[in-house]
């Protein structure tokens, strides 16, 4: 899609790990058919507003002011609205990028959507964007590790997440871990990598 070619390198990486993240999550919970092609879809579109938000706030070192924040957020609203411009796209996509940033305990943004009203492949977009945010380096703090952003996962089930949908992402990143643990690798993000893009060969 010529929206997602404007991604500068560092969003269009996010972009594409979180995809395939999500849409092996969608297959660990026995996603099909629209479900899954929304989950892929959605992954794929889930930041396409960023193209909205200047370039110097995205880059942002430090912390962001309430006002810098709220034009962030709108990043989700934004993404809709162009994903709903997009020629052949399914009409329950840009639903998705909507609720992309949504919370299971209701606290999320942009409409406080809770629980099960939150549509389920926008679920599982947030669990592995968020997975992804973590376990990569940002202007305003190094990655974590995967132990500590599964941790996270963990903790967050039942408030960020769905429960079901962060005991998948655990348990498909836990399968990565097995896979790799005998090749040396320099750091945990390395292994993210390779695993994805085994993944993205075999896709």
């Amino acid at each position: 899609m010529e929206l997602v070619d404007g991604f500068d390198d560092q969003l269009a990486g996010h972009t594409r790990r979180v995809t395939l993240l999500a849409v092996q999550i969608a297959d660990e919970l026995g996603l099909t058919g629209d479900l899954r092609r929304d989950v892929e879809l959605g992954g794929l579109l889930h930041d396409l507003g960023k193209l909205a938000i200047p370039a110097a706030l995205l880059a942002k070192a430090g912390p962001l002011e309430e006002g810098e924040r709220e034009l962030m957020r709108t990043h989700v609203t934004e993404g809709a609205q162009l994903a709903a411009g997009l020629e052949g796209l399914p009409s329950s996509v840009p639903i998705v990028v909507r609720a992309s940033h949504e919370r299971w305990d209701g606290c999320g943004y942009p409409d406080g959507t809770r629980g099960e009203d939150i549509p389920f492949a926008a679920r599982v977009v947030s669990c592995a964007d968020a997975f992804d945010a973590m376990t990569s380096s940002r202007s305003y703090r190094p990655a974590l590790g995967i132990e500590l952003a599964l941790s996270v996962i963990e903790q967050e089930a039942g408030r960020q997440f769905d429960p079901a949908v962060a005991e998948a992402t655990v348990t498909v990143v836990g399968r990565w871990e097995l896979e790799l643990a005998a090749e040396p690798v320099a750091t945990a993000f390395d292994q993210t990598l390779r695993r994805l893009r085994r993944a993205e060969v075999r896709a």
